[in-house]
């Protein structure tokens, strides 16, 4: 098992995903649907609020200027679970997130969808840009929570 690289866990991701701290940037009725679990402290699991259905997995570590971060693991559960995963680096920004003031807010994110469909390079996005693209990552996945993805030809299985 590798060693732990920080003392803590950081805590910048999970205060800002809290619906206080995305309403800036969706409202807070489409905030109050940003669901999540952490799994670990660097696994989020986007859930559907009222089925409790898995709809992506997010992995997270702070963004230090890696060129890359490994996260083949989150890739394989996601293929077994048919859910897209997305790999999320943030940057802290130099004041607190005005919703939890012990906490660090965001000012960057660098994004990688890890499954289905690996990108190539990772995009990054503002706080608002990543708020908007989770609510449309559920849209996508909900909406697919009664089919089989074996039968969709954008679902292709790919060796990690």
């Amino acid at each position: 098992m590798q060693e732990e690289l920080y003392a803590s866990r950081d805590r910048a991701y999970s205060a800002w995903h809290r619906r206080l701290s995305t309403r800036r940037y969706v409202g807070i009725e489409r905030a109050a649907r940003l669901s999540m679990i952490d799994l670990d402290g660097a696994l989020f699991v986007e859930y559907d609020d009222e089925t409790r259905e898995p709809l992506a997995l997010i992995e997270t570590a702070r963004d230090v200027g890696q060129r890359r971060k490994v996260s083949t693991v989150t890739a394989r559960l996601a293929m077994r679970a048919h859910v897209p995963a997305y790999c999320v680096l943030y940057r802290l920004a130099m004041h607190p997130n005005p919703a939890d003031p012990t906490s660090q807010d965001i000012d960057q994110f660098r994004v990688k969808r890890i499954w289905p469909r690996p990108d190539p390079e990772w995009r990054i996005l503002s706080p608002n840009a990543w708020a908007h693209a989770l609510l449309s990552v559920r849209d996508w996945s909900s909406s697919r929570l009664d089919q089989q993805a074996a039968n969709d030809p954008q679902w292709t299985v790919t060796a990690p």
